[in-house]
């Protein structure tokens, strides 16, 4: 399927200049292309829809990026898993910065980064955890103990003796008076 647009800027793209000739008028036409994606017997045989254009003046024809992130989209459609559109949508909605983001998550700042560019897909594992900060009672919930976390320890010292309230003296002070210790068979 080949579609022609005579309007340059149909599609909303941002304006190109042609690699041979360096002029700006060009027409762009969606193709339909297959592209494999995988290796062995893993492979797979995909389609996408990309935009070529070709310059009104020397008649050469490139694709932009749009078309590899048509392609990117494609794979994730395959995969079964978000886009980084979807990625930046989610963080972006949650009023977050990339940074407080991977502190939230606890998930690499580079690593959003990457899925957000497109440099790199999530594994199937981590697309389940993005899908989860889609409900703002997960978020609640992961705010929530990250506050949790990041509050003193408590200590454990009456909880201890709680639990050997019926031996003979399990503790003693440490000689240096550090602080307790369990003695077992004194």
């Amino acid at each position: 399927m080949t579609e022609t647009y005579d309007n340059p800027f149909a599609l909303g793209d941002e304006e190109h200049r042609c690699a041979e000739c360096g002029r700006t008028e060009r027409s762009v036409r969606i193709e339909t292309e297959e592209f494999d994606y995988g290796s062995g017997d893993d492979a797979v045989l995909l389609e996408a829809c990309i935009p070529v254009y070709t310059c009104e003046h020397c008649g050469f024809q490139y694709t932009s990026s749009d078309a590899e992130d048509i392609r990117h989209k494609a794979v994730c459609d395959h995969l079964g898993v978000m886009t980084p559109q979807r990625i930046r949508e989610l963080r972006v909605s949650l009023g977050t910065s990339r940074p407080e983001f991977a502190r939230l998550t606890k998930l690499g700042e580079a690593t959003i980064a990457r899925w957000e560019r497109g440099a790199l897909i999530q594994n199937a594992a981590n697309d389940q955890y993005l899908y989860l900060l889609s409900f703002a009672e997960n978020v609640q919930r992961l705010r929530q103990r990250n506050e949790v976390a990041a509050s003193p320890p408590a200590t454990h010292d009456g909880d201890l003796r709680q639990r050997f309230r019926n031996l003979d003296d399990p503790f003693e002070a440490d000689a240096q008076g550090r602080g307790f210790r369990l003695v077992v068979g004194g």
